[in-house]
């Protein structure tokens, strides 16, 4: 360990001494430093008080460090655990992967984060419709190297995307389909936030399939419309997933040009454009789901108790059905559990007996657990969470107790498995009713520390460095019940996090249990990404730093402006808060609209006049509501772009070669909303466009002898010329280019 900086290294003497030599810089009259001299004694005060400071500067602890950080709303974060997307294939039959299906890459655990069903089907062809034409990008599709637009490069309304597949899809299930888009743009997209509203789609589209339409008699083979369940992608803006059921049969049909056998299609419409940047495609996959780097050693699953009787409950998940499981079932008293007994037959056992039924089906493969009806076993406690589930892996059983107590202060027991995901830990303390009678499980509470922690507080605090548990000492936190058995015991644990689970592409292809699967093959076509180690205390405060320098609440100008910049889930290039305005507002700024503030916004997009969809504007519009002042009323309103063209008469070097096109791209240039090299740069919002300005540019091409004539051609809402030729613009007007019109004379000629 590094030795801690000496920081009490002045000593009275010395701080005195420093502050006196000051003196003649900053305060040339000041002439009398004797001792008498109130500002002398001013100064020895002062210089007092910094030694002291030093003194209790020099020894603060890592634990004091830890708990001034707690002060300022600052905890330290936990390791983040990697997640990629993997695809299954290979499968015969429709066959669901459970959720928390356990997967290998490189050695390192990954469970799937959600169930699905597989699917026997392929992607066959991918077609694009726009306009003019149908073009088929399936080996773009295939090889993900090379992307292409879903809509095409434009992204008409009325183009479509059709994606067919070589049988057909099930009947009256979930199918998911899984779209990668390309995200790697200069502006990247800010990272969501909790508490935020979802995203308003920048364009609408809607879905189709191919069947058969019983209601015409001619040409029955249709494309009918398809509901989608769940659409991750806010209609194909950003990656993720989009859960549809097929209604009936899918029947086959042939689309030019994939017009050489029947296939089986969905189709995705563009019915409302409106895209900041068209959706470009890298991979569309079916049976693929999100994975993530950790291992679930223990799962509780809870259920609300309805006290009626037969009460049955369908229990999903990995463990569930291929671990082992116990029930619980909670007593009168809140927190304190009992262990029900798992029997094959209710009807043998009598009214006062806690026991219930759990089974699995191989055909469905889900698990069930169903209670008694009060003749034939007890009905469980109705209320929220009354019943629980606890599913672990086989191998985990001798795991889950690490200890007895001892009753004595200050217990820690360690827990095998690193590194822990503090989240997931869930711990009880087991105490027998009387001398050799039944066991009831209390349920204890996981705190960062015990300084809140009275005598009878079940709290205990886990050390993620040494993964050990700690129980306090019957003044901060209570002391478990000493027992001569074993009695400290863990339901819930998972273990990952790190950047270990960064994996590469293609390294997760094994099953933890390959037996279990067959001939389904796994793997992942992208890199796991999002793996990080646990924040250092250092790490911690510069990040309470950065964030005491963020803008929490819009007040200024420039605190609209970082707020709107910073909207969640989207792309903003540019931002300008003009205050006291409101759009057709005349005579700005000597005519203003009070507690008024209009934001300007520019997504990011590769158009030379970028606008944003009513989404977006919604969007940002419902951020700054979040942190505006209640008396402050937001207009969030996208630019008034005014097109200008330059209409010049140069007169050059004889010897010039291309000036014309050199003038132009150094006008489009200085007349461009967003910088090449910088988006967050561009035109100046309400700047006007000055002939000068123009002629200074043109001027310093090589070859320019003088300009002979120069004017403007302006075109836009609320432009305005004034008498010498400038291009007056609202203030939150910006400018792009048209054709300019460059005519060139040369010297000779003049």
């Amino acid at each position: 360990m590094l030795p801690l900086p000496n920081l009490d290294d002045r000593l009275f003497d010395e701080i005195v001494a420093e502050a006196r030599k000051m003196i003649p810089k900053l305060s040339p009259q000041w002439t009398d430093e004797n001792p008498h001299d109130p500002g002398i004694t001013m100064v020895e005060l002062f210089s007092h008080l910094s030694e002291m400071q030093q003194y209790y500067l020099n020894r603060v602890t890592v634990k004091n460090e830890l708990k001034f950080l707690r002060m300022m709303g600052i905890h330290l974060e936990q390791a983040d655990s990697a997640r990629v997307d993997v695809s299954f294939a290979q499968a015969d039959k429709p066959q669901w992967m459970p959720q928390g299906t356990k997967l290998r890459g490189l050695n390192e655990p990954f469970e799937t984060t959600e169930p699905l069903l597989l699917v026997p089907a392929q992607i066959d062809r991918v077609l694009v419709g726009s306009e003019a034409e149908i073009s088929d990008h399936t080996s773009a599709n295939e090889h993900s190297k090379v992307g292409y637009f879903a809509f095409g490069n434009g992204a008409r309304q009325g183009s479509r995307l059709y994606i067919a597949f070589d049988s057909r899809l099930p009947v009256g299930v979930p199918v998911t389909l899984t779209f990668d888009l390309f995200n790697n743009y200069q502006v990247p997209v800010n990272p969501s936030a909790d508490g935020e509203e979802e995203l308003v789609p920048p364009a609408r589209i809607s879905w189709s399939y191919s069947t058969i339409d019983e209601s015409v008699d001619s040409r029955p083979l249709r494309l009918l419309p398809l509901t989608v369940e769940r659409d991750e992608t806010l209609h194909l803006s950003k990656s993720g997933r989009i859960t549809f059921t097929v209604p009936k049969a899918m029947a086959g049909m042939r689309i030019h040009p994939a017009n050489d056998k029947d296939r089986y299609w969905i189709c995705a419409t563009l019915d409302e454009p409106g895209y900041e940047i068209p959706p470009k495609v890298e991979k569309i996959l079916l049976n693929t789901v999100q994975a993530v780097h950790r291992d679930t050693r223990c799962q509780l699953l809870s259920f609300d108790g309805t006290g009626e009787m037969y009460q049955d409950e369908a229990v999903d998940g990995y463990l569930p059905f291929f671990g082992e499981v116990e029930v619980q079932v909670e007593t009168e008293t809140a927190g304190v559990w009992r262990i029900w007994k798992q029997v094959d037959d209710l009807t043998l056992y009598g009214p006062e007996d806690a026991c219930c039924v759990f089974y699995r089906d191989l055909q469905t493969e889900r698990c069930y657990l169903r209670f008694g009806n009060g003749e034939h076993g007890q009905i469980p406690k109705a209320g929220s969470g009354t019943i629980r589930v606890i599913a672990y892996e086989p191998n985990f059983r001798d795991d889950m107790m690490i200890g007895r107590s001892n009753g004595l202060p200050g217990q820690h027991f360690e827990v095998e498995g690193s590194p822990i995901l503090p989240e997931s830990l869930r711990l009880q303390v087991g105490v027998q009713v009387e001398n050799g009678g039944e066991w009831l499980w209390q349920d204890w509470t996981r705190v960062d520390d015990f300084e809140h922690s009275g005598p009878d507080d079940r709290h205990y605090v886990l050390d993620q460095n040494d993964s050990e548990i700690y129980f306090g000492n019957s003044e901060t936190g209570q002391i478990p019940d000493v027992c001569e058995y074993d009695n400290i015991r863990l339901i819930a644990l998972q273990l990952g996090g790190g950047e270990r689970g960064n994996v590469q592409r293609r390294l997760i292809t094994q099953f933890a249990r390959p037996e279990l699967f067959g001939t389904i093959t796994v793997t992942n076509y992208d890199f796991a990404r999002g793996g990080a180690q646990r924040e250092t205390l250092d790490e911690a405060k510069a990040r309470m730093r950065r964030e005491l320098k963020q803008a929490t609440r819009a007040v200024t100008c420039e605190d609209f402006e970082n707020i709107a910049l910073a909207t969640p889930g989207l792309r903003v290039a540019r931002v300008k808060a003009v205050p006291l305005y409101t759009v057709g507002l005349k005579g700005y700024p000597q005519e203003q609209a009070p507690a008024q503030v209009t934001v300007v916004v520019v997504p990011y997009s590769e158009d030379s006049m970028p606008l944003p969809s009513k989404g977006f504007l919604s969007t940002v519009q419902s951020h700054l509501d979040q942190h505006r002042l209640l008396t402050t009323e937001v207009h969030v309103v996208p630019p008034e772009y005014v097109k200008i063209t330059v209409h010049a008469v140069v007169v050059v070097n004889p010897d010039t070669k291309d000036i014309a096109g050199r003038i132009k791209t150094a006008l489009h240039k200085h007349l461009d909303v967003l910088d090449n090299s910088d988006p967050s740069k561009g035109w100046e919002f309400g700047r006007a466009v000055y002939k000068g300005d123009i002629y200074g540019i043109i001027n310093q091409m090589t070859g320019v002898e003088y300009i002979q004539t120069l004017w403007f051609e302006a075109e836009g809402a609320g432009v305005q010329k004034d008498p010498s030729g400038d291009i007056l613009l609202p203030p939150h007007g910006l400018v792009y280019s048209g054709l300019h019109q460059i005519e060139l004379v040369s010297r000779t000629d003049v």
